[in-house]
């Protein structure tokens, strides 16, 4: 039997419509009664409307004694929610999220909107991360998912999307948009094997580490965005068994080799990126096996302008390019029912 649930969900520009998947789940800007609004919110919140079942097995590693079914039903909601975030955020060139570290932080509440002078008469105040109000729990009940009337989020050109001036949070004034095979990518998701699933779980982990550190932590963000690549490697060539030359000894088929065949299977084969998937590697190469950091990594680098933006188009392509190698993947394995 399903249980019906909403979850609030951040983005960090506006949604601009709704978004439903099948009888999966479906996403619209938060339009509660009394909820709280500011023009100054840089986290736009919204709804996720999504089920659960007791069939699928999720147990909560904490529980007491007679609270073990509250606990195991927190562990799936909490689960599936994630999950579908990560996806969307993945398959998306904006940020899905939910607030995660409720233990708070010193902030100035934002009395009223545009409040001039009077902010400086203003204290710090221990602040929960937390979007509530006395009418929320009521609004978040539901038996079934609510009707839309507003228009779906806008959908544009697969390969547009991906590679022509992905958004990535910087504009807060645009809404979101869509890539147009967004249903596709998830209905092979949700058709292909477990095992290949989960390593398009840990790949998709990997993509919102790496933005959620793209603006912070640089070289670790290029870092996951690099690992989200490898592990659609590994799925790729899971089945494959090493074999050594018996004249040098030297895998046949290297790691740096399948990397730059995998880009070229699933993103374009050309000259023109086998020597870009080869410089990308050697960017990898030098980070781990050495410890080199991006040139721009502290925030007062002294750095000229062109080697900043030639390293932050850099940073966008190779991200850009470890959606790609999920997103493309997902349409070329699609299981055909």
């Amino acid at each position: 039997m399903r249980e019906y649930h909403r979850a609030i969900f951040f983005t960090k520009a506006p949604l601009g419509g709704y978004y439903k998947y099948k009888d999966y789940f479906q996403i619209f800007p938060c339009d509660l009664e009394n909820r709280p609004v500011t023009e100054a919110q840089r986290h736009f919140p919204n709804i996720l409307e999504f089920w659960t079942s007791k069939d699928e097995k999720i147990k909560s590693p904490i529980e007491f004694e007679g609270l073990e079914e509250l606990f195991d039903l927190t562990a799936r909601t909490l689960t599936k929610q994630d999950n579908i975030l990560a996806l969307l955020t993945a398959f998306t060139n904006n940020i899905f999220f939910r607030y995660t570290d409720l233990g708070g932080n010193w902030g100035i509440p934002l009395l009223k909107d545009n409040p001039g002078k009077e902010a400086n008469t203003w204290s710090s105040k221990w602040c929960y991360n937390m979007y509530h109000f006395p009418d929320l729990p009521r609004q978040m009940k539901i038996t079934q998912f609510s009707e839309q009337k507003i228009k779906s989020i806008k959908r544009v050109n697969h390969q547009l999307f991906y590679t022509y001036k992905p958004n990535l949070d910087s504009d807060i004034e645009s809404d979101i948009l869509f890539p147009e095979t967004i249903d596709l990518l998830f209905d092979s998701y949700y058709s292909i094997e477990q095992e290949a699933a989960s390593y398009i779980d840990v790949a998709c982990s990997y993509i919102v580490s790496a933005i959620e550190l793209h603006y912070s932590k640089k070289t670790l963000s290029l870092l996951s965005s690099f690992t989200a690549m490898e592990t659609m490697v590994n799925l790729e060539y899971k089945d494959d068994k090493p074999e050594q030359c018996d004249t040098c000894g030297q895998l046949k088929f290297s790691v740096s080799r399948k990397f730059r065949e995998y880009l070229l299977k699933y993103i374009g084969d050309s000259q023109g990126n086998k020597k870009k998937f080869n410089n990308y590697y050697s960017i990898r190469s030098k980070i781990v096996h050495t410890g080199k950091q991006l040139k721009t990594e502290k925030l007062f680098a002294d750095v000229p302008e062109d080697e900043k933006q030639t390293e932050l188009v850099t940073r966008i392509e190779i991200l850009q390019i470890s959606k790609m190698a999920i997103a493309n993947w997902l349409l070329t394995n699609k299981v055909r029912n």
